[in-house]
């Protein structure tokens, strides 16, 4: 039988947030929310919904790049949008194929997006500080036909990672070259002004004709995919997580206002990264639904390139992990009074301190601090805060249960505990995945026949509609906001010829909430240090996945039947023991 749940009478909020819990319904006792949503779920697909926005703003910015000096109106985007997608169609790239996007933030990124969503085509957003044997492994994963990487900066290279897995490309015109190491990859886009061998002008393919975008988007259903953004898992390589159209279309939409979007016109500062679901969809896309404009304050993340683009373009609108904004605070503390729009700052990614949200409204002088939890596997947002939500709430807390979104919490055999019981958290709604690209049996360990996804995360949920993260019980380390699955980490480490067994482990971190450990067993009269095990992993992984950390033990702590167990050995470093 299902109730209104009752409003807590120790947690006094304003009068909307009265009405968002009159829609809440819960199971008695059990833990169990569902939010029936304020508004009905939309069925149109990104493409579409870009579209309206352009007709209700075309002359307003969409983008501001400031790296770039590049400032892009709503009219513009849609037309360079339009032009891509119909040149990528003319490469013989049909409804549903992959186009991968491997850049650091820039407009063409957003722009390739879009054009993707227009065109039929299904976005594959990759990390841009993945080494060759991760972008290798992406590409053959989804099957790409066509790759937009990004142009030259200090210390990234993107067209010299890709001529050194791609030969064909150094002596070839573009269309020309064909890759035995991935036969599918047929054409290769490069934002770069200088003419790489093998490579598409990206500019070339903004300022053509896009008549053709009409027919190509009545072919899209909003139930098929947008897009693919890669998550970590603990079998070690990354999954590629399928969003459909109707995900992200009411998912940017919802977490747009739970983020005041729509009301008024917003300046957003980005300062994520984008191929994160936190920088696609709820800064960029979240964005694009409600016509905000986006500013690029750099290509990649930097405290001080963020902290100018904040306060000289105005900004109302943040959003960032908590270590972000822990950097930001450090250097605007010294600043003394600062010229702050600021309206709403978003941290997600790792709980916040009470301590962080107070200094966040402070310094940053903002108007509201708010939190969110999701996954890459339901788009984005499952909680999120609510206007009125207190200082404590903010920080106890991941927010209020999203719009149209179920949630339960069950303990090992499936079963719901009673509200306030930690258990696994599982959700369902028109938010979840697809499903695992070309992964049926993972997608089916995640995702049930009934619709029902498994986070992986233990939790709390109470009847006035909040959730709580109590732990993790998959294994993966979240340093900084980035998913880190360790097994990955160990493969690599493991083919060093000192060492003899390895594990990898988060430990407390106050700037990052976690860092990498790196745990040895060393082969009998050897020694490995930790320049050693950095130089082993450099060029292999990415450097955030490179330990910083090392320690080094006799034997691992095991069960009964032989299984290392990682909480203890996590115990042990804590506790100085090891």
């Amino acid at each position: 039988m299902w109730t209104k749940s009752a409003i807590h009478a120790s947690r006094i909020r304003s009068a909307v947030n009265t009405r968002w819990n009159s829609q809440l319904q819960a199971a008695a006792g059990q833990s169990y929310l569902h939010n029936p949503g304020s508004e009905p779920l939309v069925y149109d697909t990104l493409g579409d919904v870009i579209a309206q926005t352009v007709d209700k703003y075309p002359d307003r910015i969409a983008i501001r790049s400031l790296h770039e000096n590049l400032t892009i109106t709503y009219a513009e985007l849609l037309k360079q949008a339009d032009s891509l997608g119909c040149a990528l169609r003319a490469q013989g790239l049909q409804k549903g194929d992959t186009v991968g996007i491997w850049s650091h933030n820039s407009a063409a990124w957003m722009v390739a997006v879009v054009a993707a969503a227009r065109a039929g085509l299904i976005s594959v957003l990759i990390n841009p500080v993945y080494e060759k044997k991760e972008l290798s492994f992406c590409i053959k994963k989804t099957g790409m036909k066509s790759l937009l990487i990004g142009n030259r900066l200090p210390k990234r290279d993107y067209y010299d990672t890709l001529s050194q897995m791609i030969p064909e490309l150094r002596n070839s015109s573009p269309g020309s070259w064909k890759s035995r190491e991935f036969p599918h990859l047929n054409s290769i886009i490069t934002t770069e002004k200088e003419k790489l061998a093998g490579t598409t002008s990206y500019d070339s393919l903004v300022s053509g004709s896009g008549s053709q975008i009409s027919q190509y988007g009545s072919e899209v259903k909003s139930s098929e995919g947008c897009l693919i953004h890669f998550t970590s898992g603990t079998t070690g390589d990354p999954k590629a997580a399928v969003d459909s159209h109707l995900g992200v279309v009411n998912n940017t939409y919802f977490v747009g206002k739970r983020n005041t979007l729509h009301e008024g016109h917003h300046n957003i500062c980005v300062q994520v990264p984008l191929f994160h679901a936190l920088g696609s969809i709820v800064t960029f896309l979240g964005g694009f639904r409600h016509g905000s404009s986006l500013v690029l304050a750099g290509p990649a993340y930097n405290v001080d390139d963020n902290i100018k683009a904040l306060f000289a373009e105005k900004c109302s609108v943040i959003t960032g992990t908590p270590t972000m904004f822990v950097d930001m605070l450090a250097k605007i503390r010294t600043m003394g009074d600062v010229p702050s729009k600021l309206k709403i700052a978003l941290a997600a990614g790792a709980p916040c301190s009470p301590q962080l949200i107070r200094e966040m409204e402070k310094y940053l002088k903002t108007e509201a601090v708010k939190a969110l939890y999701g996954m890459t596997e339901t788009t984005a947002c499952i909680f999120q805060s609510i206007c009125g939500d207190s200082t404590d709430v903010v920080a106890e807390t991941v927010g209020y249960i999203q719009d149209h979104v179920e949630t339960k919490v069950v303990d090992e055999n499936g079963e719901m505990v009673p509200f306030g019981s930690p258990g696994e958290l599982v959700v369902r709604g028109y938010n979840n995945m697809i499903g695992y690209w070309d992964e049926p049996e993972k997608t089916r360990q995640t995702l049930s026949e009934d619709g029902w996804l498994k986070t992986g995360d233990k939790f709390t949920i109470s009847e006035d509609g909040y959730g709580r993260i109590v732990g993790r019980l998959k294994d993966i380390i979240v340093r900084g906001g980035e998913n880190i699955a360790p097994k990955e980490i160990e493969d690599l480490l493991i083919t060093h010829p000192d060492i003899e067994d390895c594990q990898v482990v988060g430990v407390p971190d106050e700037r990052l909430g976690e860092e990498l450990c790196a745990v040895l067993r060393v082969r009998e009269g050897s020694s490995v240090t930790l320049d050693e095990v950095r130089r082993h992993c450099d060029g292999h992984i990415a450097r955030f996945k490179i330990p910083r950390v090392l320690k080094v033990i006799d034997e691992f702590p095991k069960t009964a039947s032989g299984k290392i167990q990682k909480y203890r050995i996590k115990e042990m470093i804590e506790s100085g023991k090891l």
